[in-house]
Parts: C-alpha cells; structure tokens; sequence
C-alpha cells in the first residue's frame, strides 16, 4: 500500500514537472522548428496561469533571397486545457491584438523551371477549407487588427500590395474582413468559409455590394473543383473602377466617359483546377446571364436596356463562348436639332446563338483582337420614326423589322462587313403617304472609313413599275467627311396621278403619255456645311395640257450647291412639236438660275427659239430677279409662211403667199404682262391673197352689196404689204390693227385696194391673235351688211 502510495505521488510529481515545464518545452521545440525553416524568431513567453501562455511579442524573419518576409504580432494570448491538449494536441482560443505581415514576392519567372520548382507546383494536401480547420491548432482564432503589406518584384502591373483586416475562426467558420486597402481605400472585402466547403466572398465601394460569390469546393488528388455563383452589380461598378489601384492592375481609363450603368450580371458555373499543372489548363464552364440598363450612352438616347445569356467553356487551352441570346432596346431616341428625328425605342436582337472561339495563349498575347467572330444575324425593331424639319410637315417612318447580317468581322481591325435589308417601308409627309420602300444595304466599317452600297426601291399602285434607286456613301468619322452618289431612272408614263397626291394645285388636265426622267446625284459633308450636285435628263417625253400637246421633248439641268450655301442651276430644254391651235417645232432654250450664300437670286434666260408657220419666233436673253420678277424684252419673228396661216383657219376657198416678219416689245411688271407697239409687215416683195367665196359667203351679197365688191377684189389680190400691230394689254385684251394695200388687176382695172380693219379681243394666249384671218372675214361682214 505504502509502495503504491508512493508511486501515485511520483507520477503527479512528474506530471506536475512536466506541466511546470511545459513553457520551456514549447518555447524550445518552436525554436528548433524556426531554424530547421531558416527563420529568426523572438518573443517573451510568459505563463499567468495554468491554462494560458501570453507572448506579449513576436516577430519572425525569414531573410533568405527566397521570398523573405517579416511578420511582427502583439500581445498573444493562448487559452488551453492541458487534458484536452494532451489529446487532440489543440488549444482553446488564440487572440493576437495586432499582426503584422511584410512579405517580398519574386513573381519572375525563371528561364528554366527546375525539378524542384515542379514538385513545389505539386500540393500535397487537398487545398480545401475543411482540411485546413483540421489544421488549425486552436478552437478559435481572434487577429481583430491583420496589416499586409507586400512588394511584388516581376509583375507587369502590380508592384506593391498593402491591405489591413481581421481574421476570425470559431469551430467551423472562418471570417475574414478587409476593411482598407492602399490606393483603394473605398474598397472592402469579405471572406467566409465553413468546414462543409462552402464560402461566400463580397467585395464592396462604401459598404455597397458590388460582387458576391458563393461557393462549394470539393477537391481529389487530381483537381480542384470550384463550383459557384456569382454576382456583379453594375451600379457600383465605377465606384470600384474609380479606385486607384484598378488604374495599376488594368489599362488606365476614363471614368468620366463611362455611361450610368444599373442591373446585374449572374455567373454560375464551375472550374476544374489540375493540382499537378499550371492553374492555365484548368476548364470552367459557366452560365452567364446578365440585365443591364445605360444611360447618358450617347446623347440621342435617353435609356438603354441590354439582356444576354450566354454560356462560357475554358478546356484543353481552348476558349468557347456561346452567345444563346442577346437584346439591346434604346428608349426615348431624340437627336435634337433641325431635323429632329425621334422614336419611343429602337431594339436589335440576335436571330441565331453564335459561337466565339480562341486559344488561352492566343488570348494571353492578344486579348480579344484574337477571337474568330463568325457570320451574325440580328433584326432591328424600330418604332414609329417622327422627322421633323422647321417650316416642314412632319415626316412619319413605319418600318417592318430590318434584317442585318454582319460577317468578316476581325476585332484586330475594328472591321466588319453588313448587310441591311427592310421591305415595305412606309414613310408618310404630313397626310400624304409617299410610295414604299425597299431598301438593301451593304457597308464596310472600319475605325477610318464607313462604305455603303445600297438599293431602294419605291413602288406604289399607281405606278406602272418599281422605281430603283442606286447608289453608295462614304463616311470618315475622324474627319466628320461625308460623300454620297446614287442614280435612278423614273418611267414618266401617268406620273400626274402621284404627282397629284403631292400637289394638289397641280392642273388635272396635264398628262404624261411618254418619257423617261434619268436623275444622278452627289452630296459632300464636311464641317463647313453640305455640297449636292443633281443631273438630271428628260428623254422622249410627251405630254398634254388640255389641248395643248408637247411631243417628244428632251433637255436637262444640273443643280450644284456649294459647302457655303451657293446654289447655280442650269437647264436646256428642246421640244420637237408643240400643238397649241398653231403648229410650234424644234422649240429651244436655255437658262440659268444663281443663289448666293446670301440669298440673292437670279435668274437668267437665255434665247430661246422655236419654228412657227414656216418662220422663227425668237426671245431675247433676259435677267430676273424672282423675288420681284421686272423686265423688258422682245419677241422676233421672221419668215411666217402667210399661206401656213391662212390654212390654220381652214377656210374654204382662202389662199395666200407671203412671208411677214416682225417684233413685239414684252414688258413683265408687278407680275403682269404687256405687248406695246408690237410690229407684223410683210416683206417688200409683197405676196397674194386669193378668196373664192363659198356659196353661202355668195348669198349675203344678195342683202349686202357691198360686200360682194369686197369679194370681188379679194378674189385675186395682189399686195404690196400687209401689216398688223398688236398691243397687249394686262388685263388680257389684245389690241389689233391689220392694214393692206394692194390691187387686183383682174378687177375694176386694177384699181388700189387699201384696208385698215381694228379688231380688239381678250385672248389668253399671244399665238391665238396670229389667227386674225377669222376676224378679218368677219369684221368685213359686218361693215358691208
């Protein structure tokens, strides 16, 4: 008994000593493991209790070429049972007030990595946080003050790294919190595990969300799979773009430029990390999901609202992005200015998923520029267009959903090819609904140069056929330079009845029964202004105006304004017949009308000449000024065929030969025109008149006698001249006085024959009062009744 009493006593005597010494045990197996791993170590050990070591300090150095760091910690209180330590070897809690970490990180890279650098490569624990809790010496961890501070030597970016914290671990769960990181001082992260291996990371701008993953790990001997889900919200995004440290980490960029984003982007998916090779060769598969809106993108669009789903794969060192769905809609389009041009929304969507491909090393050495962009088909919806121009109806665009292909895009470049096509696109001026249109487009966009080749056609139920217009346009968005050439041929064949819908004041008795109107055009924009220049050419045409009709005409014009507002127009114009009651042939003339850059116009005409009768009407050139159109002129006339003229009468029995020739003063004021004085005589060589009454002209002789002594002599009459002055006046009254002197020689032995007769007559037109032999065979009637 004694024996065994003195045994118990021994052992806690031993047990005791050994408790007692276990400050010095720890302290002197710490220091062995500190130099076996080449580092200096200092710290006060000190033991109040039985169940508690403090460190009031404890700083480690490691000053070795091979990443040397030094870590410095304060006051440490370690909190245990000697029982359960004996066991598990774990300690209750272990707080340390303030620790310190300045570590140096050599990130370049060797020429050729050794044996030894490939082992390290190789982890010999599951990197997983449930192992790492397994780990841990102590039930709970408190570090409420954690400074970091590491200067990386080889990166391309970041040179220094200084962020401060607190760790936290209790059981389970672990908490880590960054509350101040250098050059981002706005920023804050947040990191929490559990030993099931799960954890959710947040990084926050001034305690606002900006990302949030949650995330499973399981790993094997092989690889690490991360599965997780991601979220970015984008109202945060320049906050945190806006920080310092961004700028050293990517390409610096200008927020003030970045558009007001809203909405989130989702990513869920997961990664498979290879343990044994560079993280390089990993695969992820993720869904990407995102609902975005901007504002102030540009300044024509109030809204914009973008959707997408799309799925990303990493595998093999290749890159494969699916973009299954893809919309973008702008809200409330207003350009401002004059025209403004206006719409509720615009909205482009993707028709078919489109696959982008590219290599890891590709994507390495030159980022997205060497991604393969293949064939994309979207359609735009466009919302009714309202165009309104000052001191113009408003223009109103309907159009059924555009198709637009885009192919040879090369991001390398910034270039691709499109192609655009709409059909049945209506456009209505005010109340009047202009033909539809048809529109196909192809352009070549590069960052110099915007080149399109496009089609439109017009067709309408009252045209006969479609109307093509060709053509192709150039932009420079550098330089703000713009060119633009197109042509069409349009088939004036019943052009009237659409041109009645667009001017009404337009006379309903104007036909067109023939023709073609060729039209070019070419426009230059630049920062001065807009240069056009128009050809246009009428070939073969033929109209009717009541019963006035024009056959075969042909001319043309070109319009040319300048960048400064200088506009020139100038015409020909030639028509090969004319019925107006009097046959007109090869009519020509000419004119040109100026506008200067102040407004000042002019307008010249040229002479012009047109066959009449066998003889020559001729103006003579005259410039006006159409605001207040005043001028005076004269009109010529040379070698009128006087039996021409006597046969537009038709007059039974009544011939003549002559020639007469002319002038006649034109005078235009106060937008009324006169003829004075104007002047028809025969030539010196004088002519004949022969009048063989009808029957019925016979029988008046009977209650007149007189007349049948005019009869007689105008039965061969022989003149010497035959003159007729006209006045026309503004109200429309022509004023005629025909005088002729002659004789007949087989009457009354030839005695001289001398003729004055005034007619006077309201005739619209001046060619009608050319038609007097009607009023002289009356006139004469009436005298000698």
């Amino acid at each position: 008994m004694r024996k065994l009493l003195i045994a118990i006593v021994l052992l806690l005597m031993l047990i005791g000593s050994f408790y007692a010494a276990l400050p010095v045990i720890a302290e002197y197996s710490v220091r062995q493991v500190l130099t076996d791993h080449q580092l200096n170590a200092s710290f006060d050990l000190k033991r109040p209790n039985l169940d508690r070591i403090e460190i009031s300090q404890l700083t480690l150095k490691k000053e070795t070429p091979d990443n040397p760091f030094t870590l410095t910690a304060e006051s440490i209180s370690i909190r245990f049972n000697p029982w359960h330590f004996f066991s598990t070897q774990r300690i209750e809690t272990l707080e340390i007030k303030a620790l310190t970490l300045a570590l140096k990180l050599d990130l370049t890279p060797d020429d050729q990595p050794s044996t030894q650098d490939e082992e390290r490569s190789q982890l010999s624990f599951p990197p997983l946080p449930s192992y790492l809790f397994n780990q841990l010496p102590a039930e709970a961890i408190t570090l409420p003050d954690v400074a970091i501070n590491i200067d990386i030597v080889g990166s391309p970016l970041i040179r220094k790294l200084a962020f401060s914290g607190s760790i936290n671990t209790h059981k389970d769960r672990l908490a880590l919190k960054v509350n101040q990181i250098a050059k981002a001082p706005a920023t804050q992260l947040y990191l929490t595990l559990n030993n099931q291996d799960q954890g959710q990371l947040s990084i926050a701008v001034n305690q606002n969300t900006v990302v949030q993953s949650n995330f499973n790990l399981s790993a094997d001997t092989q690889q690490l799979d991360v599965q997780s889900q991601n979220r970015l919200q984008l109202e945060q995004l320049k906050a945190l773009l806006e920080q310092p440290l961004i700028a050293e980490i990517a390409a610096p960029l200008d927020t003030n430029v970045l558009p007001d984003l809203s909405g989130t982007v989702t990513i869920q998916g997961n990664s498979l990390i290879p343990l044994s090779t560079p993280p390089l060769m990993a695969d992820h598969r993720y869904q990407i999901t995102s609902a975005a809106t901007v504002q102030n993108l540009i300044p024509e669009i109030n809204r914009l609202n973008v959707q997408q789903d799309s799925t990303l794969r990493s595998e093999n060192g290749n890159f494969i992005l699916n973009i299954q769905q893809l919309s973008a809609t702008g809200e409330s389009l207003n350009t401002g200015g004059n025209p403004a041009v206006s719409a509720e929304s615009i909205r482009l969507d993707l028709q078919q998923p489109i696959q982008l491909t590219s290599s890891l090393d590709q994507l390495s050495q030159s980022g997205i520029q060497s991604i393969h962009w293949p064939d994309t088909e979207l359609q735009l919806v466009i919302q009714p267009v309202t165009i309104k121009t000052q001191g113009q109806p408003n223009t109103l665009i309907k159009t059924p959903p555009v198709n637009i292909k885009l192919s040879a895009l090369m991001l390398a470049e910034n270039s691709v090819k499109a192609e655009l096509s709409a059909d049945n696109i209506a456009v209505h001026s005010g109340p009047l609904l202009l033909p539809l249109i048809n529109l196909h487009n192809r352009a070549v966009i590069t960052p110099d140069k915007i080149t399109n080749r496009f089609t439109l056609g017009l067709h309408d139920p009252l045209l006969d056929s479609e109307i093509k217009i060709t053509g192709t346009s150039q932009t420079e968005p550098k330089t703000n330079h713009s060119t633009a050439s197109w042509k069409t041929s349009l088939p004036l064949t019943g052009i009237e009845k659409l041109a009645l819908r667009f001017v009404p004041q337009l006379p309903p008795e104007l036909v067109f029964t023939d023709g073609e109107l060729q039209h070019r055009g070419w426009l230059d924009q630049n920062n001065s202004g807009v240069a056009l220049r128009f050809l246009n050419k009428v070939r073969n045409t033929s109209l009717s105006y009541d019963q006035t009709h024009l056959y075969d005409i042909n001319g043309g014009s070109e319009t040319v304004k300048s960048h400064r507002g200088k506009l020139s127009d100038t015409g020909q114009l030639k028509i090969a017949f004319i019925d107006a009651g009097v046959p007109l042939e090869n009519f020509s003339g000419s004119y040109r009308f100026e506008q200067s850059s102040t407004g000042k116009r002019q307008l010249q005409l040229d002479s012009s000449h047109v066959d009449l009768l066998g003889g020559t009407i001729t103006t003579l050139p005259v410039t006006i000024n159409p605001d207040d159109p005043v001028f005076d002129s004269a009109i010529a006339v040379t070698g009128i065929d006087l039996q021409q003229l006597m046969a537009l009468e038709q007059q039974q029995g009544l011939t003549g030969s002559g020639t007469l020739n002319g002038q006649m003063p034109v005078s235009f004021k106060q937008g009324q025109l006169s003829i004075t004085d104007g002047q028809i005589n025969s030539t010196p060589e004088g002519g004949w008149i022969r009048f063989d009454p009808p029957p019925a002209f016979l029988a008046m002789t009977q209650t007149t006698p007189a007349l049948g002594i005019v009869f007689d002599a105008m039965r061969n009459m022989k003149y010497q001249s035959l003159g007729i002055e006209l006045d026309y006046q503004p109200d429309g009254t022509a004023l005629l006085k025909t005088h002729l002197k002659g004789h007949n020689p087989d009457w009354n032995k030839s005695q001289p024959v001398d003729l004055t007769i005034n007619i006077e007559e309201n005739i619209p037109k001046l060619l009608q009062a050319l038609q007097f032999t009607d009023k002289l065979t009356e006139t004469l009637e009436k005298r000698y009744r």
